[in-house]
């Protein structure tokens, strides 16, 4: 607005007309200085939102975590029990091993001609079991025997192996299509978890009469 319209405005006119350009200005000046604080209170305030929703989501599994620990623990141990014997008891145990190998060695055309338990050894939470067996084999099936063993679960250990010619005299040839035998002497051990007695009968035993 020029000067010489302003002059032609009435006095309460000019000043309405001041006001107006000055609350204007003020309007501007508060758009200005506030506004970057607003914007950024805005902000804030949605940043501030979504740490909150954050943090109660971390809050709720963290109330899970003792039943989601409880959960991988009963995994893990339910996974790794079928590597171990499934009975505790060292006779039981012993028996368990005993016919896991003589079905690997018969399935394989072994003849089994003497099979017993050796003593049980303590290792911490566990116990390794033993079986010794002698038995007849042809070289392949022997070979076919050990590879059984390796892939066989529960883990199946192989700690001692002698193996003996039925015919070393010098000469000897087997007939057409035949394999000659040998006579092997097999160590083989497991382990097991430890027989472990519940708390009240142990507690009950060991009180005075």
């Amino acid at each position: 607005m020029t000067p010489g319209l302003v002059a032609k405005l009435s006095p309460g006119q000019q000043r309405a007309l001041a006001l107006t350009i000055f609350f204007g200005i003020l309007a501007v000046a508060l758009i200005v200085l506030l506004g970057p604080i607003i914007l950024m209170h805005r902000h804030y305030d949605r940043a501030i939102a979504e740490m909150s929703d954050r943090v109660t989501h971390l809050r709720r599994i963290a109330a899970q975590a003792p039943e989601l620990r409880h959960a991988l623990d009963a995994m893990k141990e339910r996974d790794g029990r079928r590597f171990f014997l499934k009975n505790t008891a060292p006779n039981l145990a012993g028996a368990e091993l005993q016919e896991l190998v003589k079905a690997a060695i018969e399935s394989n055309g072994g003849r089994i001609t003497t099979s017993q338990n050796t003593s049980p050894r303590e290792d911490g939470r566990f116990k390794q079991i033993g079986v010794n067996v002698q038995f007849f084999a042809t070289t392949p099936a022997l070979q076919k025997l050990l590879g059984a063993l390796e892939t066989q679960q529960p883990y199946l250990l192989v700690d001692n192996i002698t193996v003996r010619p039925l015919n070393a005299f010098r000469g000897f040839k087997p007939g057409p299509g035949m394999e000659p035998e040998v006579n092997v002497q097999l160590d083989v051990s497991a382990f097991a978890y430890a027989d472990v007695k519940p708390v009240a009968a142990t507690t009950a035993a060991a009180a005075p009469k």
